[in-house]
């Protein structure tokens, strides 16, 4: 959805008997032009019918960790077992959370299942996420437990250089919990988790949603070994090149050997295969073909988020069937615009953006 499309989505919401005129007047374009943006919504599947009708079921639901991020870093090199110079931001975190702004940003209705604590931080997570438009309504709020807390300390190369997670609250979610809110996950039109979910959540899941598409960023290494005897349940996987060869359990040193660990996984089950692969690029595969795109050199300001990017795109594009190739070019490019920017989500994601860094950069 573009930002145009959302923008007119939003008074739709407010007032869905408004004229096109009317639509027009108020944001200062043509009544054509306003007629085309309401025929690729209704393509798109966001109204339906006269009066606009809005499709209430129009939604993806994020299932997965909310945190807050404690970020240090230094513009020297850093020096173990001291205290080195530098400066501390705080932000709002978590694989899940990130994922769910990162795809509001980019125009898909989105809900948010997580949990977190009756505190400050867990009600500054609630109110920005709301004030975002992102549906945080089925998030579980504990009293006896704080708010996730994730600390990162980032290198002079402004790349994560070690990090400690607090996330013993999202044991929460689990299959109780899950399944009082199976009418709201059922009606998504597809569903994502991150591997800080327990084991037992992440087959609960998979297994009683078999029917939507579910998506998966694996988070880690130890981690991703959670889902290894389940990985064909998921419709795409978003992993890095470590992740990649503990599920596969091939050793990664070419495009060969990429092309194996995929195939590994797609007959398996998975429908699409995503390896990132920092510097190198990223190579993504489906049965019916594969792409390898190199590497795009860009000034890092922050590595911390582009992953949670990636993924976000993988639904957006998913969400409007784009192809294999464009999918990845996409994602790439919404991963540049998280790199250039100091927090973990820049707020300045956008489809619009994201087609401009395609034009700019890498000439799709």
């Amino acid at each position: 959805m573009t930002d145009r499309e959302k923008e007119i989505l939003d008074i739709l919401k407010e007032n869905p008997m408004i004229s096109q005129q009317e639509l027009a007047d108020r944001l200062s374009i043509t009544r054509s032009s306003t007629a085309v943006h309401i025929t690729n919504l209704m393509k798109k599947g966001y109204i339906r019918g006269k009066g606009y009708i809005l499709n209430k079921s129009n939604y993806v639901t994020v299932i997965g960790g909310s945190n807050m991020d404690i970020q240090g870093s230094t513009n020297s090199p850093l020096v173990m077992f001291d205290s080195n110079p530098g400066k501390v931001d705080i932000s709002l975190g978590g694989v899940g959370r990130n994922i769910a702004e990162n795809m509001c940003r980019l125009g898909v209705d989105t809900k948010l299942i997580s949990a977190i604590g009756n505190d400050l931080y867990g009600n500054k997570i609630l109110s920005e996420c709301k004030g975002l438009g992102i549906d945080v309504e089925d998030c579980f709020v504990s009293n006896e437990m704080p708010t996730s807390i994730y600390v990162s300390i980032l290198n002079d190369s402004n790349d994560m250089q070690v990090a400690i997670s607090h996330m013993d609250i999202l044991e929460k979610i689990d299959t109780s919990y899950i399944n009082s809110k199976h009418q709201f996950i059922n009606e998504s039109l597809a569903i994502v988790i991150d591997t800080n979910l327990s084991k037992e959540a992440i087959e609960y899941i998979t297994s009683k949603y078999s029917h939507i598409p579910i998506f998966v960023d694996t988070v880690s290494t130890a981690k991703c070994m959670k889902i290894k005897d389940i990985i064909g349940r998921f419709h795409t996987v978003k992993l890095n090149k470590l992740e990649a060869e503990a599920l596969s359990g091939i050793e990664i040193n070419n495009l060969k050997d990429l092309e194996l660990c995929s195939k590994i996984l797609l007959d398996q089950g998975v429908n699409k295969v995503f390896i990132t692969l920092g510097k190198d690029g990223v190579f993504s595969a489906a049965k019916e073909n594969s792409i390898k795109l190199d590497g795009v050199k860009v000034d890092i300001v922050n590595a911390t988020g582009a992953g949670d990017a990636f993924t976000a795109s993988l639904v957006y594009c998913h969400m409007n069937d784009f192809d294999l190739e464009y999918t990845t070019k996409f994602s790439v490019a919404s991963s540049i615009i998280a790199l250039s920017h100091k927090n973990t989500i820049n707020p300045n994601m956008s489809v619009d953006n994201v087609e401009k860094i395609l034009k700019e950069m890498i000439l799709c």
